[in-house]
């Protein structure tokens, strides 16, 4: 007589009370049913068994489940079960097979061709669901549900849930196009759907912002949500706990505890513990920091398992822990191994020195609280601080070691002082600066003079060159004097900054020979991040020379660098978002304003997180541009604003670019009183870097009506402006000179300044320069096109100009990707071209890439856009603004 048979197991669970339907994945679960196979793998706390549930009553077929558990492991008992979850749709189908099982006989194929048989012969259309399949380890059960698939009626359709890829050829089932997979990636919460649930199903009024902080928090992880929104209830200050919930918190301690972290070996559970204190994972630095010798192994293991480890790129070399995992592996370890992190570590800063990846080197060697290592790194090259990581937390980091310091160490200080003027504290940097001149002389003798003083005369310089200051040149070109020919990185930079000073000063001749023989220097030494600010530099000399496709292509260069950074250390190069926005730049002058917009917001959002406040309001005053172009007139000015609040935070005057948004909306009255407020006229001295506000200033004058004035002033800026070899703002002040000289009728003179900035512009495809300019830009190119001049080009311009945005939009401004994972450069082109009628194969073929690779990279952005089809992941891609 057999033992009964637990009848709940058979049961579809009962949809939760909290549920948030979720049709694009329903859909995806419907669109499958015509393969055999359906995965559905992810960690636990993922929402799988809900979306099941919820797909049972929606998916058009009767549905056979059965809940898993330990005691299945049995072939003779999961068998049975099978069969049973079988007769709760299919009356009396697997008789003699449970028969057969009950009489004691093995499972054989021969017993499994009988139930298929009777499966094909008796039942209609059906989904089998065999949740928690991760429960299984049983060979003998795998090789069954293998013939089974392998053989299975065109009537059944088999979805397995489970925690962990089942052992089996998934390859083979992929490859046949067998199996429809849906994975973690697909099963977080997007944005919307954690504001529903929050709000919506939990009703807990959260604002935007603490909706955001959660995502963020829990990675679209349901059950993390599900436990942040109990702790919640009842709760005065939201806020404050949303701030602090983490992996630390009690219920998801708990239950991170229970559910994954005790279920695992104990030298796994060591493996986890000791490797938590790395942002990024790879097997050898694993080995380094845990001192094994298996990470490789132990990673894929923990791959396939679902483990919440995150991984960074298509070869899966990189992983990272998921957010609140890592908060409990690292408080776990405080616990288990007091005072182990900081050793773990200095183990990985060795790592990362012995790879030649200095900036992470000095990360670990932070956090592990070793001054002296700390001071040897920096001292062979001090800028690394402020290149790798987010610059405040270096700044904090760099503070406490310098109280700690048993002695006078100048090197920290000089780290100490470029991290701060990066921030944008430039009056607090000069007695970092003397600290070091001070410490540098009591250890006379002990270090090489040339390199710390040439590293002090660099900070000064950088610090006057945004301040503006009238010693700006002296202090740069002290630097490049200073520094020895062997200290590469720092000539570079120092030349590249020089190029930066030369343009403030209008003489953009020299400074483009500074840029170049800086980019020569950074290419030759290969560091990732130094060329990711020295190309960006470089093609801001480009933009100013008129040189739009070089601009273009070192900003590029500049990118590719950071995308060898990310395959090589699994980091995003911060400092990238620097190139980001020169490509922006470039991009938006071509009029490919979503393009431009895109690459804008990526760079803000890298730069935000660097900390670099100089090239951040450089982002401002670049998005200002480009949401006017987008006909986002409100947000347009907020960015201006923000670029203008930036700017005196930095004691620079950008007071000028909110009216220049305001000259482009047509609002002259407000432009005008900035004017006045400043008592500016035309024969005021126009002192260096002082030709944008100037510039502004002719234009208002122009849109006044002020001939006279504007004539002069203008006349004045063009000197400029050819003296110096500025041929963007050259362009910029022709136009103004052709827009005053026509409002006079004087025709003649109006078509010549008109005809050279068109011979200018056009061999570079200028767009926005011409357009920004409105109506008054539309009548002088008609005069242009009636005269025969630049007919061709001055057409397409005026076509640009009539389709431009008409009205007012939202003043919400469009946010940055929220992507739990950036898409790559690569993943990037892939995506363009998806948006086209090129096949897999023709895109492939495009990009001078296999097939293969093409469907992974396709994969991949499925995964990290959140979508399963080509049409979908378009439409997201253009609701984040990435297409």
């Amino acid at each position: 007589m057999s033992a009964p048979l637990l009848q709940t197991k058979l049961y579809i669970p009962p949809a939760r009370p909290e549920l948030v339907s979720r049709p694009r994945l329903l859909r995806r679960l419907t669109e499958g049913l015509g393969r055999r196979l359906t995965l559905v793998s992810a960690p636990a706390g993922f929402g799988k068994t809900t979306l099941l549930s919820e797909c049972a009553g929606t998916c058009g077929r009767s549905v056979a489940w059965l809940s898993l558990d330990e005691r299945d492991d049995d072939a003779a008992q999961f068998w049975t079960y099978i069969i049973a979850a079988l007769q709760t749709i299919c009356e009396g189908v697997g008789q003699a097979p449970l028969a057969a099982i009950q009489s004691g006989q093995p499972i054989s194929e021969s017993l499994l061709t009988n139930l298929i048989n009777e499966i094909a012969q008796s039942c209609e259309p059906f989904v089998l669901v065999l949740d928690d399949y991760h429960l299984i380890s049983n060979q003998d059960i795998h090789s069954g549900v293998i013939f089974l698939l392998d053989n299975m009626p065109s009537v059944m359709h088999l979805v397995i849930a489970t925690r962990a890829d089942p052992p089996w050829s998934l390859a083979r089932l992929r490859a046949r196009d067998q199996m429809t997979e849906i994975r973690a990636a697909d099963l977080r919460f997007t944005p919307e759907e954690v504001a529903a649930f929050l709000n919506d199903v939990m009703g807990l009024g959260l604002s935007p912002q603490d909706i955001a902080t959660l995502d963020s928090r829990t990675e679209g992880w349901i059950a993390g949500l599900q436990m942040a929104a109990l702790s919640m209830r009842g709760r005065k200050d939201v806020s404050a706990f949303v701030s602090s919930f983490g992996g630390s918190h009690r219920f998801v301690l708990d239950y991170l505890v229970e559910e994954v972290l005790d279920r695992q070996d104990p030298s796994i559970q060591d493996f986890l513990l000791k490797t938590s204190i790395l942002d990024r994972l790879t097997a050898s630095l694993c080995d380094a920091v845990a001192g094994t010798d298996d990470s490789s192994s132990i990673l894929a293991q923990l791959d396939q398992a679902n483990l919440f480890l995150i991984p960074l790129d298509d070869e899966r070399r990189w992983y990272r822990y998921h957010h609140l995992f890592a908060d409990l592996l690292r408080g776990r370890l405080d616990r288990v191994y007091p005072g182990a992190a900081a050793r773990l570590c200095l183990r990985a800063s060795e790592w990362y020195v012995q790879n030649n990846l200095l900036g992470e080197a000095v990360s670990y060697a932070l956090l592990g609280g070793d001054v002296e290592q700390v001071a040897r790194l920096v001292e062979g090259d001090a800028f690394i601080t402020a290149g790798h990581g987010e610059l405040e937390t270096v700044r904090k980091q760099l503070a406490a070691l310098r109280g700690i310091a048993a002695e006078p160490q100048p090197w920290l200080s000089v780290a100490l002082a470029w991290v701060t003027v990066y921030t944008g504290n430039l009056k607090v940097v000069e007695p970092f600066l003397q600290e070091a001149e001070r410490a540098f002389g009591e250890l006379e003798g002990k270090l090489a003079p040339s390199r710390l003083a040439g590293r002090i005369a660099l900070l000064r310089a950088y610090r006057t060159a945004v301040a503006e200051a009238p010693e700006l040149v002296e202090h740069a070109t002290k630097a490049v004097a200073l520094l020895p020919d062997d200290d590469l990185n720092m000539r570079a930079y120092a030349l590249s900054l020089l190029a930066t000073v030369y343009a403030a000063v209008g003489d953009i001749r020299r400074g483009a020979e500074a840029a170049g023989e800086a980019a020569r220097l950074a290419r030759t030494i290969g560091d990732s991040h130094l060329a990711a600010v020295v190309l960006s530099r470089m093609a801001g000399t480009h933009l100013a020379q008129g040189k739009l496709r070089e601009a273009e292509e070192a900003s590029r260069e500049a990118l590719r660098y950071a995308e060898e950074y990310r395959r090589r250390t699994g980091h995003v190069l911060l400092t990238s978002g620097f190139a980001h926005l020169r490509l922006s730049q470039v991009l938006g002058e071509w009029n490919q304003i979503d393009a431009a917009l895109h690459h804008a917001w990526q760079g803000i959002d890298l730069v935000r997180q660097w900390g670099q406040m100089v090239i951040l309001r450089l982002g401002r005053h670049i998005l200002a541009w480009l949401l006017q172009a987008s006909g986002d007139t409100d947000g347009a000015l907020e960015a201006a604003r923000e670029a203008e609040l930036l700017g005196k935070q930095l004691d620079e005057d950008f007071s000028h670019v909110p009216p220049a948004i305001l000259l482009a909306q047509g609002e002259i009255t407000a432009a005008a009183a900035w004017a006045d407020q400043r008592g500016l006229t035309a024969d005021d001295q126009i002192p260096p870097g002082q030709t944008g506000k100037c510039r502004v200033f002719a234009w208002l004058l122009v849109a006044q009506g002020r001939w006279h004035e504007a004539e002069v002033l203008l006349e004045r800026l063009r000197e400029i402006a050819e003296e110096s070899g500025d041929v963007a703002d050259l362009m910029n002040v022709l136009i103004l000179q052709s827009m005053t000289l026509h409002s006079q009728g004087r025709s003649e003179e109006s078509l010549a300044a008109l005809e050279r900035v068109l011979a200018l512009a056009q061999p570079e495809g200028y767009v926005r320069t011409f357009i920004r300019y409105g109506a008054p830009m539309g009548e002088l190119l008609r005069k242009a096109v009636a005269s025969g001049i630049a007919v061709d080009y001055a057409t397409s311009l005026l076509e640009a100009l009539e389709s431009e945005p008409r009205g007012k939009k939202s003043k919400t401004q469009r946010t940055p990707s929220p992507l739990v994972e950036p898409l790559s450069e690569r993943e990037l082109q892939v995506l363009r071209l998806l948006n086209t009628h090129l096949s897999q194969t023709d895109i492939a073929r495009e990009l001078v890439i296999s097939a293969n690779t093409v469907r992974t990279h396709v994969k991949s952005i499925y995964g990290k856009l959140g979508v399963h089809s080509r049409t979908e992941a378009v439409e997201r891609a253009r609701d984040v603004g990435i297409l």
